[in-house]
């Protein structure tokens, strides 16, 4: 990995998730020349889109630092065989080594996409309307906190768990049988 790129995984991953919603909600605006950050302030759904490119930044160095170890774990040899059938880089990207390294980052990729969704609570701090947010709303108009947490509790559990199931059904689709392999390597 280049120098750029690991001081920018590093200091991502070492800073919190907050961080980065309180960032674009309340400073980067302020960044922005020619009064655009003034427009974004007044611009309806500006607390989304700073929740979404919060939770993006926050998530990007975990990704990226995902699939990079799942191309760098692509054996050697896989990738020789597929130069001396003299397919060119791009043929070596897109049939050996991206199939196989999606097989291997899709665990980790899926507990990350979990965890993603379960962050969105955070956006709560920057009135971004969402879950926890609509929750607290619905608990200050009814007075009826326990009912609403437990049913947003229950949500969370049940998609979150909806996410994995999904996750790991398609692990097994996309699962090599070893079985094959060793009869292919008993007919040599």
């Amino acid at each position: 990995m280049n120098i750029p790129a690991r001081v920018y995984v590093e200091t991502v991953r070492n800073i919190p998730g907050l961080f980065w919603l309180l960032f674009f909600y309340f400073v980067f605006p302020e960044l922005l020349p020619f009064g655009l950050g003034e427009k974004l302030h007044g611009y309806p759904y500006y607390s989304v889109i700073a929740g979404i490119l919060g939770l993006t930044v926050d998530n990007s160095a975990y990704v990226s630092d995902i699939v990079r170890t799942g191309i760098l774990a692509v054996p050697r040899g896989h990738i020789e065989a597929a130069v001396s059938t003299g397919l060119n880089r791009f043929q070596q990207v897109r049939f050996i080594i991206l199939p196989e390294a999606f097989r291997i980052v899709l665990p980790p990729l899926g507990t990350r996409m979990i965890h993603n969704f379960k962050n969105t609570s955070l956006c709560m701090i920057i009135t971004a309307p969402e879950l926890t947010w609509a929750t607290q709303q619905v608990e200050s108009i009814t007075f009826r906190g326990l009912e609403v947490t437990l049913l947003a509790t229950g949500f969370y559990i049940w998609f979150s768990l909806m996410m994995a199931t999904f996750i790991i059904k398609l692990e097994g689709y996309l699962k090599i049988d070893i079985s094959s392999i060793s009869r292919i390597k008993d007919m040599k």
